[in-house]
């Protein structure tokens, strides 16, 4: 059986609330009809992970696919597994439950396949841009301690084949 779709809407004006609420009543019924009882929910707003981190996210894997000893596929399953794993456990009830359930009891190196391609458990995807930022600050840790060259998010794309460290 499916899980309902919940429905959900962002306003981030006294307008946008208002419209929406306009909108309630119908959906308070049709949903009422579908479920029996609801839930009303007013929360604050949490900011999804940026395309911009995503993009980097990859580009960090493939520059550490083209330094190291596996591919940028690897590496992202092991970065997800290492630093992703434990940032959504610690903060989604959910995701804890589903990965303790169907990947945590597993052998390493099967836990390292869950995280990538073609079953790729969805880890980073369900980051806010606060969550994913953690994250990648400890891949960056992670893979310039192993000594990778990466692209600094600071310098805006420029790759660290295009610049040179300074004399300490």
């Amino acid at each position: 059986m499916s899980k309902a779709k919940a429905y959900i809407n962002t306003a981030a004006t006294l307008q946008e609330s208002m419209a929406a609420i306009a909108r309630l009543p119908g959906i308070v019924t049709r949903a009422i009809q579908d479920w029996g009882r609801v839930d009303i929910v007013v929360r604050p707003h949490e900011e999804k992970r940026s395309l911009d981190q995503n993009r980097l996210q990859r580009l960090w894997c493939r520059e550490a696919g083209e330094q190291g000893d596996m591919t940028a596929e690897e590496y992202r399953g092991q970065m997800k597994l290492h630093h992703g794993v434990p940032i959504m456990r610690r903060d989604s009830e959910e995701f804890a439950e589903k990965y303790d359930r169907l990947i945590k009891w597993r052998p390493y190196e099967e836990k390292l396949e869950f995280m990538q391609s073609p079953f790729d458990f969805p880890v980073t995807r369900g980051m806010n841009k606060q969550q994913k930022t953690e994250y990648l600050n400890a891949v960056y840790v992670d893979l310039t301690g192993r000594g990778f060259r990466l692209t600094d998010p600071g310098l805006k794309g420029i790759g660290p084949d295009q610049y040179r460290e300074a004399a300490a």
